[in-house]
């Protein structure tokens, strides 16, 4: 059987997920692997975008989450390859942002409610001797 693109047809270009560069064997190839590949398919499943919205958002946003502005962390051994995860609403799906681990969690843990959060605010402030800022 004769190959439809002849070899090298294609010039080397870089994976968009992990950077390595390869030969592509079809104009529509745009990973180096399926698994990379894959990771795309669970940004659209999980997030309804795509693994280039999702590098773009990480660029725009200099690589640090959205809360802490920190670098993030790469927790476990579960497949988890990302500093910094995709934070949204549970509710309507819509992406918010970009958060590392723990301000994620944290979000999580106050329910993402902001009443709740400005509680823990409140707190902090008058548990250090400071007074609560209010707006009125």
């Amino acid at each position: 059987m004769v190959d439809k693109y002849p070899n090298p047809y294609f010039k080397v270009k870089q994976c968009p997920v992990c950077g390595i560069e390869y030969t592509p064997e079809a104009p529509s190839q745009k990973y180096c692997s399926s698994g990379c590949r894959g990771r795309n398919a669970y940004y659209v499943r999980n997030y309804g975008i795509t693994e280039e919205q999702y590098i773009e958002m990480k660029k725009d946003r200099d690589y640090k989450c959205d809360i802490c502005k920190g670098k993030g962390f790469i927790i476990g051994t579960n497949n988890h390859t990302e500093k910094l995860a995709v934070d949204h609403c549970h509710t309507t799906g819509k992406v918010r942002g970009l958060l590392c681990h723990n301000c994620n969690r944290a979000l999580g843990q106050l329910k993402d409610d902001p009443v709740i959060l400005q509680s823990a605010i409140d707190y902090l402030n008058t548990a250090n001797g400071n007074e609560p800022e209010r707006s009125e």
